[in-house]
């Protein structure tokens, strides 16, 4: 299997429709993957990926990990990226119906092909879709629709089936008779939350978290303002005046960094890019622009912070390494411990009661045998 990817046709239904209403996609990258609430993946009935909140794991990883260029084009392409949606006539109860195509993650998203005829059972991929409308629509430029529901149709899992030679087959399960098993290193995602109730005001987070991996690469954190998540409004990843940002791995601090996304949110960039392997990478560019006011651009590190502060704000840090077996490069780590401190309303940011949505990304394994059995290791 190579190259999957998951099609599906999404209608919004309401009551009675609002002529020249526009509406676009909930989060930073307003793309058609905020429909997804949970994607899960079995190989044997065995779990690989369990990826709760996935629209906010999709969310920070297309606005971080791909371009403005990609989102600009093959993204509005599909997967409605920045797309305003209109709705032509009054009374209608349903919008036109959109299909899209979304990449799949973890064990499927990687570019190297999956060796189906080792696995001797099932692959099943599994969608959970929102099951609240307001977390997946936002107000475009014109009036609300107020949608009320959507369904989801025609999903469908779509791959390049290869076949290779019946010599290459009989090679590589010879070997397996042997003993030997068939290594399939892949990326697992896996998400948790943290909510802040501190308003206006400043406070410090702590979060404690039974990880139990072997090879930890990394922690994403982006931040959503709760009320709008719960609302037609936009939704996306701001700062919150975050001013600390720290990950420990068994109690082991992994950066001693000062981190102020008010004064300095380069650091977060720079630190967020080093997690995701593209701090120097010149052939790749952020969706990042100057977007800060005239009183916003007075106010320390916020001129050259942009839409980085107010839309796409991501913090990181880097677990990397390479341990002495060199099976993995990450760390390992039985518990986590994130802190995060918010300074609260100054430098003409406001602040919000917000969510904390962290990304963590570990180096897995998946080993088949003889039998077809498979095994995880993490």
């Amino acid at each position: 299997m190579m190259n999957p990817y998951v099609r599906y046709t999404v209608q919004f239904t309401s009551a009675a429709g609002t002529a020249n209403s526009s509406f676009a996609f909930k989060g930073g990258a307003q793309c058609a993957t905020a429909c997804i609430n949970r994607y899960s993946s079995y190989v044997n009935s065995v779990q690989v990926d369990n990826i709760q909140n996935a629209w906010a794991v999709y969310d920070g990883m297309l606005t971080n990990s791909t371009s403005a260029d990609w989102l600009a084009h093959d993204g509005t392409l599909m997967l409605g990226a920045g797309v305003q949606y209109y709705q032509p006539a009054a009374g209608a109860t349903s919008s036109q119906s959109y299909t899209f195509c979304a990449p799949l993650l973890g064990l499927l998203g990687s570019q190297q092909s999956a060796p189906l005829y080792l696995i001797n059972g099932t692959l099943q991929i599994q969608f959970d879709w929102q099951s609240n409308i307001y977390a997946v629509y936002q107000v475009g430029t014109g009036t609300d629709p107020v949608w009320t529901g959507m369904t989801i149709t025609n999903v469908q899992l779509v791959y390049d089936k290869v076949m290779p030679e019946e010599a290459f087959i009989h090679k590589v399960r010879s070997d397996m008779m042997q003993g030997a098993k068939y290594v399939y290193g892949y990326t697992n995602l896996s998400n948790v939350t943290l909510p802040t109730t501190f308003g206006t005001g400043a406070g410090t987070l702590n979060l404690n978290y039974g990880l139990n991996v072997s090879s930890l690469q990394g922690v994403l954190a982006t931040q959503y303002n709760t009320a709008n998540l719960a609302s037609s409004a936009n939704a996306v990843s701001f700062s919150n005046n975050m001013n600390q940002f720290q990950v420990s791995l068994d109690g082991r601090l992994i950066s001693s960094l000062s981190l102020n996304s008010t004064t300095d949110p380069a650091l977060y960039f720079a630190e967020a890019q080093k997690v995701l392997g593209r701090l120097f990478d010149a052939s790749i560019t952020s969706p990042l622009v100057n977007t800060a006011t005239a009183a916003q651009a007075g106010a320390n590190g916020n001129a050259s912070g942009g839409n980085f502060i107010t839309t796409y704000f991501v913090a990181g840090a880097s677990a990397q390494r390479v341990n002495e077996g060199l099976a993995f490069q990450g760390s390992p780590c039985s518990i986590l411990n994130i802190q995060t401190g918010l300074n609260g309303s100054t430098n003409n940011i406001t602040s919000a009661n917000s969510t904390l949505y962290f990304i963590l990304i570990s180096a897995f394994q998946l080993l088949i045998d003889a039998t077809g059995s498979v095994e995880i290791v993490r």
